[in-house]
């Protein structure tokens, strides 16, 4: 159906509203104030599924014809791309189209060239309920805006509505972020109009921006891009990205975009194993990857090893990290690395953690020394020796700045060693406990071999002075 078509339906709908008596109004938060608008009825052939709906904005900057579906909304071919994405970011889709069969309880809104602002998972569903022979009326109920209305109070009004939760599917991050982003770009609205019509301070809304440019960021440090829904989720996780871009910030400030875009792929790694919690998040700080967790790959068995020697080869600490100078640092920082990054080893690391999600547990990884094992034991080492090395990170935080930390975490050895030492002594006579001896005697033997690298280095740093 063209353009002039659905003007053609939508006028006619409006004249024969005119003339009815007692027709159905309904008030709609236009950006010029509240507006009593008419509500019809048109065919489910009329509406327009809109290409520029948040709710689907980043599965169509994902999609491999979203650029097509902009360049033409109204082809059949845009259509049906459309109609698929908003039925696939509806997560409460079977539970409204149920709900749809007892007859639609709140109008859409559409404009007068047939554009649906409000409505497109129900005007999909509908067609779909039509088609199943589930639904005899083939009609859904829209509220037509003024002829006037132009893009910037399109948009600020779907934003709006969007804040009317529809069967419990409220609108993810990234389409939150998105929206914001369009109202400011597409809808020319300020900062500060935005925050008002959202209900969010300034200093939010421009925190919101941040992040978005983030994401785009991380995304394009992987090859192909990530997928921009794969950030999504609920509005809960923008304090992970808000902590994120404030070390970022910092990062690039001091450092570099390099040195940002590395701490940046550091986190990548974790979120890629769906380790990216905002508790994880605190204790991946910059240069984890090489203080951390790659002692903890190579403590990973056979797998773990193998990937740790790659990194290793990929940047030797000795000759590629220099270590931050200073008497202290804030606890955030601690620990932070500068790095020469010809090659980098969270990028050779990142590189492989992309394969294996991409490959999945059924799928065969071909490690760096050309050996191949199944993407579920990759990925298992993976997580265990992240987790190992997130806990590592923990405990270097909880021990404070650098300066005291060694001495902290001395007494702390010490008080662990004596409660071992407790708990020997109430088992040693049992029977049961000599299964356990060789561990405990290997640990030991660890122990003593840890003690004996920190005595001499406290010993060299006293000769030198």
């Amino acid at each position: 159906m063209r353009t002039a078509e659905r003007e053609q339906h939508i006028l006619r709908a409006l004249e024969a509203h005119s003339q009815a008596d007692a027709a159905e109004r309904r008030p709609f938060p236009l950006k010029r104030g509240n507006t009593m608008l008419p509500v019809v009825k048109v065919p489910l052939s009329v509406p327009l599924l809109n290409a520029k709906s948040f709710r689907i904005a980043p599965a169509l900057v994902d999609h491999p014809s979203g650029a097509e579906v902009l360049a033409d909304p109204e082809s059949p071919k845009a259509q049906i791309v459309i109609a698929e994405l908003v039925r696939s970011s509806h997560k409460f889709a079977e539970e409204l189209k149920r709900s749809l069969k007892e007859g639609q309880d709140e109008p859409g809104v559409i404009t007068r060239s047939g554009v649906l602002i409000n409505a497109n998972s129900r005007c999909v569903l509908m067609r779909e309920l039509v088609a199943e022979g589930e639904l005899r009326d083939d009609a859904i109920r829209v509220a037509v805006l003024p002829s006037d209305v132009g893009a910037a109070e399109l948009f600020d009004l779907e934003a709006v509505l969007q804040k009317q939760r529809d069967h419990k599917d409220d609108y993810d991050l990234v389409s939150e972020l998105m929206m914001l982003r369009t109202l400011h770009e597409e809808g020319g609205m300020t900062e500060q109009q935005i925050s008002k019509r959202q209900r969010l301070s300034t200093k939010d809304v421009m925190l919101r921006f941040r992040v978005l440019t983030l994401m785009e960021r991380a995304r394009h440090l992987v090859d192909p891009p990530m997928r921009i829904k794969s950030f999504g989720g609920r509005a809960t996780q923008l304090q992970n990205w808000k902590e994120l871009e404030e070390r970022v910030r910092k990062i690039d400030d001091r450092e570099g975009p390099e040195a940002g875009d590395d701490h940046i792929r550091e986190w990548l790694h974790l979120h890629l194993l769906g380790l990216g919690s905002v508790h994880n998040l605190r204790a991946a700080t910059p240069g984890w990857v090489d203080k951390h967790l790659k002692g903890a790959l190579a403590s990973g068995g056979d797998i773990g090893t193998k990937i740790a020697d790659s990194m290793r080869g990929a940047n030797s600490s000795s000759e590629n990290l220099i270590r931050g100078q200073g008497d202290g640092l804030d606890l955030l920082d601690f620990g932070r690395a500068t790095h020469k990054r010809t090659p980098s080893t969270i990028r050779s690391l990142l590189d492989l953690t992309v394969a294996v999600t991409k490959a999945g547990p059924t799928g065969v990884i071909e490690l760096p020394d050309g050996s191949k094992r199944s993407g579920d034991e990759v990925i298992k080492v993976l997580k265990e020796t992240a987790n190992a090395g997130l806990k590592e990170s923990q405990i270097r935080l909880e021990a404070g700045k650098r300066l005291e930390a060694p001495e902290t975490l001395l007494t702390r050895s010490r008080s662990t060693l004596i409660a071992a030492n407790e708990a020997i002594y109430d088992v040693i006579e049992q029977q049961e406990f000599a299964a356990n001896i060789d561990a405990c005697m290997s640990l030991l033997d660890e122990l003593s071999s840890q003690i004996d690298i920190a005595r001499e280095s406290l010993e060299q740093f006293g000769d030198g002075n």
